[in-house]
Order: structure tokens, then sequence, then C-alpha cells
């Protein structure tokens, strides 16, 4: 009987020793709850840039035609919206987004100009050299088309060279365009040694392109057309009053719309399971690193890292490609990563 006792206050004893913190105790002292990745998630591939980036393009062209008040966007958007609710027998919501979906579609048709988002050039007059939503859909539509076996080696320069005047013409550097032509090779069957021979050729002709746009840019004829300096993108025209005008500006150059980009954000991933209309074609999916879904709050809280990657000159977003687990900056600040579907896990050593 007392060897009895000894093991049951010793197994309390241990059980006290070994009771997790609250969480309010986390915000008082540092531990290593808050990154803790679920052992599910430990060996899940990570979506590539590449894809993020296709991802990105199609969601913008969905925005894109949101802001413009189009029903050929609208109608499938809020639809798949209620249907992914009543799938989950959410029936109340069905019939708010139902009755939301109509309000919008009348407007769209009688006044689309109070929900139409129009770009006013006059206080945001900004300049983003970097890829667009039109860019974004030319670089989706080169996946498509190398990803089919019928696309062979002489289909693969043309369409390498096709995507590589695209990201010369908008100025992107050569290091990101490397990745993402690396990115768009990987997609083939071609094998290693010849996707890294068409990448060094490609990139030889990339840099004299660059060089060229360079060159003429500098040349003092055109200078001299140039009357009035151009701020930078980054900086603020004159009469925007606050951060929240700024990112609206960036985004309206981007042919994004703030509000229904703030909406179809945070409804798409916390609602769909992580996934925008972009990113489940491209079969990838936002996840939390303790391997649940983003709540409602924690998928507004993601899409508002977005204006925190503009404001850090865009290297928020960039940094996908160099950190470990490829996370930007919108996924910094809730603790997420963007993983790929339909994938084997990969062992976590060599």
């Amino acid at each position: 009987m007392d060897a009895d006792k000894q093991i049951n206050q010793s197994s309390a004893v241990s059980a006290e020793v070994h009771l997790p913190l609250t969480k309010k105790e986390c915000r008082e002292i540092v531990t290593p709850y808050a990154f803790t990745v679920s052992d599910d998630l430990l060996g899940v591939p990570l979506a590539t840039p590449m894809r993020r980036a296709v991802a990105m393009g199609i969601d913008s062209i969905i925005i894109f035609g949101l802001a413009t008040a189009s029903l050929l966007f609208i109608l499938p958007v809020m639809l798949y919206l209620c249907w992914l609710r009543f799938q989950l027998k959410k029936y109340g919501h069905v019939v708010v987004l139902l009755l939301v979906t109509l309000v919008l579609s009348g407007t769209a048709t009688v006044a689309p100009e109070l929900i139409s988002e129009q770009k006013d050039r006059a206080v945001n007059n900004l300049s983003v050299d970097q890829l667009g939503a039109a860019e974004s859909a030319q670089l989706a539509a080169a996946v498509l088309v190398l990803a089919q076996k019928e696309c062979q080696l002489d289909c693969v320069k043309t369409e390498l060279e096709k995507s590589s005047l695209l990201l010369a013409k908008a100025a992107v550097p050569v290091a990101t365009a490397k990745d993402l032509l690396d990115e768009l090779l990987e997609v083939t069957e071609l094998p290693y040694k010849t996707r890294k021979a068409l990448l060094q050729q490609q990139l030889k002709n990339y840099q004299v392109v660059t060089n060229t746009k360079v060159a003429t840019a500098a040349q003092p004829e055109q200078a001299a057309h140039n009357n009035t300096a151009e701020k930078p993108w980054y900086m603020p025209s004159q009469g925007t009053q606050s951060v929240i005008g700024w990112v609206k500006g960036i985004l309206a150059d981007f042919g994004i719309g703030f509000g229904w980009a703030v909406f179809y954000f945070t409804a798409y991933i916390h609602w769909a399971h992580g996934q925008t209309i972009g990113k489940k074609l491209c079969q990838i999916r936002v996840i939390q690193l303790d391997g649940s879904e983003l709540s409602a709050f924690a998928a507004f809280s993601r899409q508002g890292g977005y204006g925190a990657g503009f404001a850090t000159g865009l290297t928020g977003f960039l940094q996908v490609f160099w950190d470990p687990n490829r996370q930007a900056i919108q996924d910094k600040v809730v603790s997420t990563v963007v993983i790929r579907l339909n994938q084997p896990k990969r062992p976590l050593h060599h």
C-alpha cells in the first residue's frame, strides 16, 4: 500500500510539473510554445515562390474584376462562398451571403459606381515597377503550357524567352528573375542538365535586355522630356494624408481594389480552408504552424500583412526566396506557412 501511495504521489507531482502553461502565462515569459510546429506539418512540402506568385496573380485578376463591379466575377466568387458554407451546413451564413449577392448583383447592374473602386490618380500618383495582374497572368499561362507533356524542348525555349522578356520589361532584378525562371523550368519534364543549360543561356540574354533597357532609359534625349521628377513608388504622393491612403494608392496601381482585397482574402482564407481561388487552382494552402486553420481575426491580420509587404519596399514578399520556411511578412504576422498539397512528406534528415 505504501508503495502504491508513493507511485500515485509521484505521478501527481509529475503531472503538475508537465502541466502546460496557459496562453496568459506564455505572454509573461519566453516559451517555445508560441512557435511549436504541429507534428502533422513536419516534412510537408512548402509552396514554391512561383506557385505563390501565380496564385497571387489569379487572385489579383479576380479582385480587379470585383473592384470594377463586374458580374462576371461577383457572381462566381459569392456563389462559391455560399457553396462552401452550405457544405458545412452553415445555413445562416448561406442566407446572408445570398442576400448580399443579390444586393451586389443589383447594384452592379443599376449603379455600378457605388461598389466599384476607381483609381484616384490626382491623389495616388504612384508608379510601381513590378509585376502586375496582367504579367502574373501571363506567367500563370506559361506554367500551364510548360506543364503539358506535349511541350518539348522547342516549346520550353519559346515560353522561357517570353517569360524572360516579360520579367525584363518589368525591371525584375536578375537574382529574382533567376529564381522565377528556375521555378518555371521545374514544371517541365526536361533533364536537370538541360534545364540548367537553358537557364544559364537565358540569364545571359536577360542581362543584355536589362542593360539595354537601363542604357536606353539613361539617354539624355529621353531625360529631357521628363520635366518633373517622379517620386519613387514607395514615397507617398503629395496629398496623401494617411498610411491607409498610401497603401490603397499602391494597391490601386496594381489594379487591386482595397476594400474588395480585404474582403476577398479574409473571407476565403477563413472560410475556404486557407485557400483563395488562386491558391486552390495552384494546389497550395495557408495553414498555421500549429496545424489549425485560420480564424476570422487571423485571416484579417494576415491580409493586413500585405500592406506591410509594400511598406518594406516589397522585401517582405521577396523573403520567401531565402526564409527557411518560405514565410513572407504576412506569414510572420500570424505564424502561418503556405504548403503544397497532394505531395508526399519528405524526411527531416539526409
